[in-house]
């Protein structure tokens, strides 16, 4: 009995880590065949930008160039590659269940230094250790990591940054909050760091340890928070007048939230009215999307027609089911659908035309301005682009993150391949603009653009706000 425990227990402790296995290339083949079987069975993207024969090559030339055994990670790094060809920013590869609870129990090397960047250039903002006088400065240029150039480490980087279209903006705002996660995933953790930078116009090199953490603390990139704004949390979205002769009001959305967002929205339009508010912003910027229902109820006090919006679908239920769950709730949600909008089907593919009526009481039809940028994305792509169509607004910031013509969302199922256990998520509609219909691969471009230099960021200042009072003023005179 004890030797059958013992031997239990050397079986257990000699477990292969979901960190360093290998897979064969016939197993890494078989995951892509069934990942490239289920993208062109049920993908909305396909036939957007590229058409099926060419995402179809695309899959069979990574699986002949799989010749040799490969960890998950290493595998992921080519399949992300892959699927950033969908210009879809849905669609994510991610990591094993096994791989995640491994790695979150480890302590990795991070550089004691926080690099940002920003216009295309790599900057110190922060030193993590702050009990130690810091050799780098807040604001000097970082030219080259380890003897590889730092502009070279950012543009691979956001490469596995999957945005809708053939957008740019988003990219380079999400590789802003996570770069210093990204280049050490990519070409490795040392124990010391040689940076090269340069300070005023001398450039110098300085070596150091790495130190080991979990993750990153967090550091600030926006500006300070507003004290001002009435928050609703469930709504996730807060407003705060400008001025107290309550002229301008802004209302941050964070996200769509499905929690409260129908009495928020009341509330604050029916303030607005009483008060005779002249000025509204919508702030959208940083909102990742959420609940169409709630973006469709927002731009029912906004806009002064009824407009059309349309999902489409080529399934009738999950293809190969037995590598992801959820079938029954998408047919459902295909039922739901049905009663809230108009179905109609041409060929194989199945559109739900719903259509968004403009509310009389409390609706608001005075001076609008919407703040957008590389954050803004999915559903509140949507707002901006029929605010845009309608010519509703004056946009302020950046192009958007999600595409004018639409995005892949609806529900977003997670396939999980059947060796490394890698999970795919992958939308199953196509959500389609119907006031801008024509396929640009392009975000909503604003009418006053904005760009942040380092200076701006380490002083933590606000560009679209002050742009906006710029132009509240001219109007005043």
């Amino acid at each position: 009995m004890v030797l059958i425990l013992l031997t239990g227990l050397a079986a257990f402790s000699q477990k292969e880590s979901a960190l360093t296995k290998k897979y064969s290339p016939e197993a890494l083949r078989e995951d892509t065949r069934v990942l490239k079987n289920v993208i062109l069975k049920m993908h909305p993207v396909v036939g957007i930008y590229k058409n099926s024969e060419y995402y179809e090559s695309l899959f069979d030339s990574l699986s002949n160039s799989l010749k040799d055994s490969l960890t998950e990670k290493e595998y992921r790094i080519k399949l992300k590659l892959v699927v950033d060809e969908l210009h879809c920013g849905h669609t994510e590869v991610m990591y094993s269940p096994a791989f995640y609870k491994e790695s979150g129990k480890l302590r990795y090397n991070y550089s004691p230094y926080f690099f940002l960047p920003t216009q295309n250039k790599v900057y110190m903002l922060a030193s993590l250790n702050r009990k130690k006088d810091t050799l780098i400065r807040r604001g000097n240029e970082i030219l080259n990591i380890n003897g590889i150039p730092a502009d070279s480490m950012l543009r691979y980087s956001m490469r596995f940054i999957s945005t809708d279209g053939y957008n740019t903006t988003g990219k380079q705002h999400y590789i802003k909050l996570g770069f210093n996660t990204y280049y050490l995933g990519l070409f490795g953790r040392p124990d010391t760091f040689k940076v090269a930078y340069r300070q005023d116009t001398a450039v110098k090199t300085v070596t150091y340890t790495a130190f080991k953490a979990k993750k990153i603390p967090p550091i600030p990139l926006r500006a300070k928070e507003d004290s001002l704004f009435k928050k609703f949390r469930k709504a996730r979205m807060g407003y705060r007048y400008l001025n107290s002769d309550k002229k301008t009001a802004i209302i941050k959305i964070e996200s769509f939230s499905r929690k409260s967002f129908k009495r928020t929205y009341r509330k604050i339009f029916r303030e607005l009215n009483q008060n005779k508010t002249e000025n509204l912003v919508i702030d959208l910027r940083n909102n990742g999307g959420g609940s169409l229902e709630n973006s469709y109820r927002l731009l029912s006090y906004l806009i002064d027609s009824a407009e059309t919006q349309t999902l489409k679908t080529r399934i009738k239920s999950y293809p190969y089911k037995q590598y992801t769950r959820g079938n029954v709730l998408f047919k459902l949600m295909r039922f739901g659908f049905r009663m809230i909008a108009k179905k109609t089907s041409v060929n194989d593919t199945d559109n739900y035309i719903y259509t968004i009526k403009p509310v009389k009481r409390n609706h608001y039809d005075k001076r609008l301005y919407v703040f957008v940028n590389g954050g803004s994305f999915s559903a509140s792509c949507l707002v901006a682009a029929y605010l845009k169509h309608h010519k509703r607004a004056v946009f302020i910031g950046e192009e958007t993150a999600g595409a004018s013509e639409g995005c892949n969302a609806g529900i977003t199922p997670y396939y999980k391949l059947p060796n490394t256990k890698l999970r795919v998520r992958i939308p199953a509609f196509r959500i389609v603009h119907d006031v801008s219909p024509e396929i640009s691969g392009r975000g909503i471009i604003p009418d006053y653009s904005v760009q942040y230099s380092i200076s701006d960021i380490l002083n933590r200042k606000d560009l679209e706000l002050q742009k906006l009072k710029e132009l509240i003023n001219k109007d005043r005179f």
